[in-house]
């Protein structure tokens, strides 16, 4: 594998929020004497157009990236598109982070209830996310995501669950990917668990971090932990 360390660093954002669920990592790999870019993916922190495919939306990034090799980092629904870039252009990266993800694809049930939400957003609005997200989070990383999750458009959060319902599996792009990696759980996540995370790091030979007291957003829900390994294996 390279040791190269490039010096950029291309953060992806969760479903569905926005990129500012990375502030607290672009403060810390700026202060290191990274370059840290963290697109709004569309849809999502106010922006506009929607994401129709995740292979549409690789193919979107490609194109505004610098040319230059770059850290890939993507938590969660950011790990799946992280996945597709790595599919698409390996050759412009020269470290991946993947995050509270899976190589696996939908199952068809949890296909269909993405797709039933997609409907219900489109037809009632979002407060019921908003309500699942209460429920799902710590309190204190429930107040990080809401207004994340608020400025999200209606139809942002349908064309990305209709996306991430048609997803395919990517455990043969790590296989074949000669890059470090780093694979980063929150023990408490129920949603992409350590076991899938372990399925990432076996299938790249990476590295697996489990942090304690972290859930599905473990760089919210236990910032500091998941800096401290982001920052050791970036810079």
């Amino acid at each position: 594998m390279t040791a190269s360390k490039p010096r950029t660093a291309l953060l992806i954002h969760a479903y569905p929020l926005s990129s500012a669920m990375w502030r607290d990592q672009k403060e810390a790999l700026e202060a290191a004497g990274l370059r840290v870019l963290t697109p709004d993916l569309p849809g999502f922190g106010g922006t506009e157009g929607t994401v129709e495919s995740l292979p549409e939306a690789a193919r979107g990034l490609l194109e505004q990236l610098p040319d230059e090799p770059l850290s890939l980092v993507g938590l969660s629904m950011g790990g799946y598109l992280a996945l597709e870039l790595l599919a698409q252009a390996p050759e412009r990266f020269g470290r991946v982070v993947l995050a509270d993800t899976s190589l696996r694809a939908d199952s068809p049930e949890q296909a269909e209830k993405r797709r039933a939400q997609a409907t219900r957003v489109l037809e009632e609005g979002r407060d019921f996310l908003l309500q699942a997200a209460r429920e799902e989070h710590s309190e204190s990383t429930y107040r990080k995501v809401l207004p994340m999750m608020e400025e999200a458009s209606r139809e942002g959060i349908a064309a990305a669950l209709y996306a991430l319902a048609a997803r395919e599996e990517q455990r043969t792009t790590l296989r074949d990917l000669p890059l470090p990696l780093l694979v980063i759980v929150g023990r408490e996540d129920t949603i992409t668990t350590v076991e899938e995370a372990q399925e990432i790091a076996d299938a790249g030979r990476g590295e697996l971090v489990v942090l304690d007291g972290a859930a599905h957003l473990a760089n919210l829900d236990q910032p500091e932990a998941f800096n401290a390994a982001l920052l050791r294996f970036l810079t």
